[in-house]
């Protein structure tokens, strides 16, 4: 049991090593360099003499077990390296021999030479790792035998070279980018069995096969990096001009080697200044622009520049037309009509298309149609990003004497007792109602006709005089469609006085 203390410690070690590092902030190891690892601790021993490190037999410590080592090698990347390892160690435990002997003042100092490989877990400030590599070792011992253990008489060998497999675990504690603190804890499977300890197999004590050497150790490690000045290899700026207000993003290269690490400062030309490799800026005025990009390395002692023009312009914005007006949405063909538009966005040019052929060029055009009819005005804004356009409808009315907007009553025809026929005086009166009509063809009219008390069949006279009345107008050529006919039946009872003539009569109302 006292022999698998340093089994106990390795476990402990290797649970601790693979415990999570979720908590554990990831740091720049450095890369790609020439490493150093002297370390310093306690070595222990278990073979075929079935001793622990740990006994506490009173004779553990009658000397110290140190160990002493030193590694030299490359570090491939920030997690894989490999090295040379050189240690020495008093391993007193060697002849702590359960058979008696008088013999005394053993040899039990021993070297060895490892190849060692390691692997770190994770980047963060404590790093857990494993080793494992090759070995060969050698030391003064004393081949041991049952006549040796019974009567004393061993014989010294100062020849006892030993090989085999080293592996182990351990932390990393992460000082800076060139500097770690490290706890490990290494064991060396050696054969020939006897060569480490002296028991051969079929010695005293031979139940084993392989002896270990092992070492509890810290140490630190040094990273030798040489600076490798950092050369700016380009630069990416925009080639087209960058608008105001807009973010632009620039990016550095720089060679890969170079030893980090490395400061990039972006100047762009008084209007501020940014770090990083990818930088992003917004300009605030329009202007010419030189941007500057510094890298220093080597706290300072290196330095690279680039520069780039960079051309800043107001920002092309896509024009909208909000809206479209007409100074008068029913115009005639006398009326000019002046057009205006609501426009956003960056400054263009106006195509103004009024749908009769004719067209303009200006912002706020005038037109005047010359014949009647609905027409398409379309308006086209071409600017900085492209052309939009919209539509509007627009009906022109013929145009129209005053007296078409001002009339509110036309004359009536009177007609003879019981007659629809149409008098002298009667057309003379429809004669100039029929002038009106045919100036403005926007008017229409209501014909109604009335038959007085005591005609005979008075609805159907007095559906007969205002047929009477349209049928004058529509053969003097005022359309049908702008007229309508009404009989009104018997209008009513009149004075002596005034007689029945007024009851007997056609009215022509103006309509709009």
């Amino acid at each position: 049991m006292r022999k698998l203390v340093p089994l106990f410690l390795f476990i402990a070690l290797l649970i601790v090593s693979l415990a999570p590092q979720s908590a554990n902030a990831q740091v720049e190891r450095g890369e790609v360099s020439v490493y150093i690892r002297p370390h310093v601790g306690i070595s222990y021993y278990m073979g075929d003499n079935e001793k622990s490190p740990f006994n506490f037999d009173g004779g553990m410590f009658d000397t110290l077990p140190y160990n002493l080592g030193v590694e030299l090698g490359y570090q491939f990347t920030s997690d894989y390296s490999l090295g040379l390892a050189i240690r020495t160690g008093d391993y007193n435990q060697i002849t702590d021999f359960e058979v008696p002997t008088d013999t005394k003042d053993h040899p039990t100092t021993r070297w060895g030479v490892a190849l060692i490989a390691r692997k770190l877990l994770s980047q963060g400030k404590i790093a857990p790792y494993w080793m494992a590599g090759l070995n060969v070792g050698g030391g003064s011992t004393y081949v041991y035998s049952v006549a040796c253990a019974n009567n004393g008489a061993c014989v010294e060998d100062s020849d006892n070279m030993a090989y085999g497999v080293t592996f182990g675990l351990g932390l990393d504690f992460y000082i800076n980018r060139s500097t770690s603190f490290f706890l490990q804890t290494v064991l060396d499977a050696q054969t020939p069995d006897g060569n480490p300890d002296g028991n051969p197999d079929g010695s005293v004590n031979d139940n084993f096969g392989v002896d270990f050497l092992g070492a509890h150790s810290a140490g630190i490690k040094y990273n030798f990096k040489r600076v490798i000045p950092v050369e700016l290899t380009d630069m990416i700026c925009p080639i087209d001009a960058v608008d105001t207000g807009a973010p632009v993003t620039f990016t550095a290269s720089m060679n890969e080697d170079a030893t980090q690490p490395v400061n990039l400062l972006w100047t762009f030309d008084g209007d501020g200044s940014a770090e990083g490799m990818t930088v992003s800026h917004t300009f605030a005025r329009t202007g010419e622009y030189n941007v500057g990009v510094t890298a220093t390395n080597g706290n300072g002692k290196y330095t690279s520049v680039m520069t780039c023009p960079v051309t800043v312009k107001d920002p092309c914005l896509p024009a909208q037309i909000t809206s479209m007006r007409a100074s008068n949405m029913s115009p005639d063909t006398e009326t000019a009509v002046s057009f205006s538009a609501n426009v956003s966005g960056s400054e263009g040019t106006y195509h103004w298309m009024f749908g009769d052929g004719s067209m303009s060029m200006d912002e706020n055009p005038t037109h005047t149609y010359e014949e009647a009819g609905t027409y398409m005005v379309v308006l086209e804004i071409k600017n900085c990003a492209g052309t939009i356009r919209r539509e509007m409808t627009i009906t022109v009315d013929p145009y129209e004497a005053a007296i078409c907007r001002e009339i509110t009553e036309m004359n009536s025809a009177y007609f003879d007792r019981n007659s629809s026929a149409l008098t002298e005086e009667g057309r003379a009166a429809l004669q100039e109602n029929l002038e009106i009509l045919l100036e403005c063809p926007n008017l229409n009219a209501r014909v109604e006709g009335w038959a007085s008390a005591g005609e005979r069949r008075p609805q159907e006279l007095s559906d007969d005089r205002a047929r009477a009345v349209e049928q004058f107008y529509v053969d003097n050529g005022v359309t049908a469609g702008r007229l309508v006919t009404t009989g009104m039946g018997r209008s009513g009872m009149g004075s002596k006085k005034e007689g029945l003539s007024q009851f007997r009569r056609a009215d022509t109302i103006p309509v709009r």
